[in-house]
């Protein structure tokens, strides 16, 4: 018996395990699966199974439980990697067997869960650097999904020659970097001469139907994202407007009606401009305020601009590289702003003389952070929280003290009692040293 990482192990044959990357496992035979070198996979499955399954799990610290879930996960994505090569050892054997359904027998699994995976497998065919991260667990299946991703978008070898995309994999965590990956994708179809935006307003569609089981009427609509953000900004507005009339007099808002309804409501009141419990005219028009609400931000360097360098890149925080020819799109009305990145814009530096950070800061933040440092929430969602914090630190209100995050995530902050810092690899949390106030 051995205590490691506050996990209780009980081996019956423990001379046949080997340290790999701190993770025990078979010396050797998984090595000869992974390869299809081994004569009876099933049955070296089978011992691999029998061993984790005399894991035993006694109290551990947090700083020990952590260490044992970045095993664990390690081993969920060798065992991820492991069904790619199954599934696809089926398919060079029989090419009209179908992968999914395979996964979904064999692994009963759910089809959208064997639809990713078999997917994900055949993109990873083309790709044996990612493959070969995925079955090391240096990466998760969530980052291999977002690499198979990329690669449906632009291609595998695009992919796979980008070294410096692979290694960010390896870095951030699944949701920030499939944000990254997306990027990633936008720009390299702006390189090879493609519009994305083009793309997406092509494929923009809406339905309308009436379900026959409930009689509810559904609405499905599919919009490029520049429209999406003008949209959601509006909804979101007209939503908050809600939510505050269902709070008032100190009740609960969701005792009145969930969250998807309010949300329902706000969508209907701005298209009809009617109160969606009686039917009747709103007085001050709701679409009116909330296209007010509105803000889209696009940063492009003085070249793009004027033409002096046509080449530049041109981005849309919350949408990510944009054609520069969306430039031309922009009506006599639109808002231009200059912004100085160094500390020569003295008004980005308010030190200790105000504790909000004003509309420049603001504006300057969503260029740098996009949204929410830690779930990339739209800007509009928003707050700018002092890393260093203004009351217990003697924070300054400056610039790169300030960092986008959402309400919940405001809040998360407070409740965890966590310190947000940069670093190279972009934000992260740790506790914070000593008791919260």
């Amino acid at each position: 018996m051995s205590h490691r990482y506050g996990i209780t192990i009980f081996m019956k044959h423990e001379q046949k395990f080997a340290s790999a990357g701190g993770l025990a496992r078979p010396a050797g035979d998984l090595e000869q699966l992974s390869n299809g070198r081994h004569s009876d996979a099933g049955e070296l499955i089978r011992s691999a199974l029998g061993e984790l399954q005399q894991v035993r799990i006694a109290p551990m610290s947090e700083a020990a439980a952590g260490e044992a879930l970045g095993l664990l996960s390690r081993a969920q994505s060798v065992i991820t990697s492991l069904m790619h090569d199954v599934t696809r050892s089926v398919v060079d054997s029989n090419p009209d067997a179908n992968p999914a359904e395979i996964l979904r027998q064999g692994a009963r699994l759910p089809i959208r869960e064997s639809n990713r995976i078999a997917k994900v497998a055949r993109q990873l065919s083309g790709m044996p650097k990612v493959r070969e991260r995925l079955a090391t667990g240096d990466i998760t299946p969530n980052h291999a999904n977002t690499l198979a991703n990329a690669a449906e978008r632009v291609s595998p070898e695009a992919v796979e020659e980008d070294d410096r995309l692979l290694d960010t994999a390896t870095q951030l965590l699944p949701d920030t970097f499939d944000r990254h990956a997306r990027e990633w994708s936008q720009k390299k179809l702006i390189e090879q001469g493609l519009d994305p935006l083009q793309r997406q307003r092509r494929a923009r569609e809406a339905k309308m139907w009436v379900e026959r089981e409930t009689g509810l009427g559904v609405l499905m609509a599919k919009l490029p994202r520049p429209q999406y953000e003008i949209l959601r900004q509006a909804v979101d507005q007209r939503y908050m407007h809600l939510l505050r009339q269902d709070s008032a007099d100190g009740q609960d808002p969701h005792a009145v009606c969930t969250p998807k309804q309010r949300l329902l409501d706000a969508v209907y009141e701005l298209i009809t401009d009617r109160d969606t419990n009686t039917g009747q005219p709103i007085k001050e028009t709701a679409g009116i305020k909330a296209k007010a609400a509105t803000r889209l931000v696009i940063t492009a360097p003085i070249g793009a601009v004027d033409g002096t360098d046509p080449g530049s890149q041109v981005k849309m925080v919350g949408v990510g590289p944009v054609p520069r020819k969306i430039l031309e799109t922009l009506t006599p009305d639109t808002e231009l702003a200059g912004m100085v990145f160094d500390r020569a814009g003295r008004p980005l530096w308010l030190g200790r003389s105000q504790r909000l950070g004003n509309a420049a800061q603001r504006l300057a933040v969503a260029v740098r952070d996009g949204g929410c440092f830690e779930c990339g929430a739209p800007m509009h969602r928003c707050e700018l929280h002092h890393m260093r914090e203004w009351g217990r630190d003697q924070g300054p209100t400056d610039i790169d003290n300030l960092v986008a995050v959402c309400r919940r995530h405001h809040k998360w902050l407070e409740d965890q009692n966590l310190v947000v810092r940069r670093t190279a690899e972009g934000y992260r949390t740790r506790p914070r040293e000593g008791p919260a106030p």
